[in-house]
């Protein structure tokens, strides 16, 4: 197992009236094949911090990157949080993608309760994604893992223990078309979040596979944090709450 399984890189500055977004990469993503999102957030006035992850996390075929990785990713955005914090900034949220909406989603709650609003750019059952890759299938299968054996290995990472979500605001992205981490499977991922106190929203991106849902995430990228943090305090959302291709909001 590689000893150091991120990278990290951070954009713009930040001060006390900027809002600090932790900007986690999809899968196998540079920093650099995203910018392009990164500064669509610099535009609308934000601070970002960027994390890329290893590929060797599903590459390797061992499952016990991927608990590791969380934990590196989690530790160093506690210090990060840490240092800005000393130096006046309370406004803190995150936009992660792919594999990286699964590191935030064990980030939120009771780990590191300053994330208290932010966008999960897909997500779903991490060992269905992975087994529903070929490649990934391949190299887990190869070392003797299954797909229930891969889901027992990270069941406590796909259910995790958040604590109260009080006053918490998020939204998922997702389409319906996506094979990998599908539209349709998003509310028991959601259901848990609504019980633990927190407003969540669902939105629907045109696209026609995983990739291009990410994709089509990144681009809304500002919209999606507008929408986030413009929420009616108390407005707790129990429902879903989805916007088509055809709909005005995704023109």
């Amino acid at each position: 197992m590689p000893d150091r399984l991120f990278l990290s890189e951070e954009f713009g500055t930040s001060s006390p009236t900027t809002a600090t977004i932790i900007f986690v990469c999809p899968y196998s993503t540079p920093i650099q094949k995203v910018r392009f999102a990164i500064e669509r957030f610099l535009r609308t006035g934000h601070h970002v911090v960027a994390y890329q992850t290893t590929a060797a996390v599903f590459t390797e075929g061992d499952p016990r990157i991927l608990p590791e990785l969380i934990s590196q990713v989690r530790d160093d955005i506690r210090s990060l949080i840490a240092r800005l914090a000393s130096q006046g900034v309370t406004k803190f949220g995150f936009f992660g993608s792919s594999l990286g909406s699964f590191i935030l989603y064990n980030c939120i709650g009771r780990e590191i309760p300053e994330l208290r609003w932010g966008v999960f750019n897909t997500g779903g059952n991490i060992a269905r994604g992975v087994w529903n890759m070929p490649m990934l299938r391949q190299q887990h299968a190869e070392r003797g893992w299954s797909l229930p054996q891969l889901e027992e290995a990270w069941a406590k990472l796909q259910w995790p223990d958040f604590g109260r979500l009080d006053g918490c605001r998020f939204v998922f992205a997702s389409s319906r078309r996506d094979k990998v981490a599908p539209l349709s499977n998003i509310s028991q991922y959601v259901e848990p979040m609504l019980r633990a106190g927190a407003e969540v929203s669902v939105y629907e991106v045109p696209a026609i596979s995983h990739r291009t849902a990410v994709i089509a995430g990144l681009w809304k990228g500002p919209q999606l944090v507008r929408r986030v943090r413009s929420e009616g305090p108390g407005a707790r959302i129990t429902r879903h709450r989805s916007h088509s291709a055809n709909d005005r909001g995704s023109r």
